[in-house]
């Protein structure tokens, strides 16, 4: 675990390279677009506090240019200069914030309100887990939105929901329903949930705006990358060869101890499978 003045030199030296570079990072590697979901920087025993700073020092050390804002990183309710504040601190690193996602809502207008955010954070995406009920429901208001929505659904060949976005067939009914809508789509999830992971990104990937880059085995237990039975480096070298618009973001959850190490290795990992 990295200790408070241990974060502090990762913070202060990432962000005085980000400094230096004016431009956005460039992490397209093969003509894929890489980058971060940030949710991994939480609930790891990391003090919230200063973790927004964190996660950019991380992205930044690796070279990691986009990022998909998981809201939960600002605390409470916050304010909209709260996130034009944070959109200003990923944009002085040089890294775009393209996705959000973490914002639980019951009603339309906490989705109103997240999509105000996503306005503030200058995103282009957000990612929703929902039912396929309310998929239908908020049609109309995505629809009224700029904002692409990537349906994440619970990858799971054998749902005990009957309204869950669980099997390939859930997925493909809930993309009908608006133009609007993409699939988020997390591999190790659906690694873990029983499906063939390189087979749908194979057949789905003209409705997949985005991936969640996770290794899980088939019993769920997330693990380093090329410890677990997800097709991490099969898919990426599908969509190089395929030349799919998908992005693929790192999501490695597993336990730690340094997290920025595991992005850092993850990153290499996955540039290592596609010079091969």
């Amino acid at each position: 675990m990295f200790s408070r003045r241990e974060l502090g030199k990762l913070t202060l030296g990432a962000l005085s390279m980000s400094a230096i570079a004016a431009k956005k990072i460039d992490s397209v590697v093969h003509g894929i677009q890489f980058g971060l979901q940030s949710y991994i920087f939480t609930r790891i025993g990391l003090p919230q506090e200063g973790l927004v700073e964190t996660v950019i020092a991380s992205m930044v050390e690796c070279g990691l240019g986009e990022c998909d804002f998981y809201a939960p990183l600002v605390e409470g309710a916050a304010s909209l200069d709260s996130f034009r504040t944070v959109r200003k601190k990923f944009d002085d690193a040089g890294i775009a914030i393209y996705g959000l996602s973490g914002f639980p809502w019951a009603t339309d207008q906490d989705l109103g309100r997240t999509f105000e955010i996503a306005e503030v954070l200058g995103a282009r995406l957000i990612t929703l887990t929902v039912t396929l009920p309310a998929a239908k429901r908020i049609v109309p208001l995505v629809e009224k939105s700029r904002f692409l929505v990537g349906i994440q659904g619970n990858p799971n060949m054998n749902p005990t929901n009957p309204d869950a976005i669980s099997r390939p067939e859930n997925y493909d009914e809930a993309v009908s329903l608006s133009k609007s809508y993409g699939i988020s789509f997390d591999i190790g999830d659906a690694t873990g949930g029983g499906y063939d992971a390189l087979k749908f990104v194979e057949t789905h990937h003209d409705r997949i705006s985005l991936i969640y880059l996770k290794d899980r085995r088939k019993d769920r237990l997330s693990v380093p990358w090329g410890e677990g039975d997800t097709p991490v480096a099969e898919i990426l070298r599908l969509i190089r060869d395929g030349k799919y618009p998908i992005r693929c973001y790192l999501d490695c959850d597993y336990k730690t101890t340094n997290r920025p190490a595991d992005v850092k290795r993850s990153f290499e990992y996955a540039k290592k499978a596609l010079d091969q």
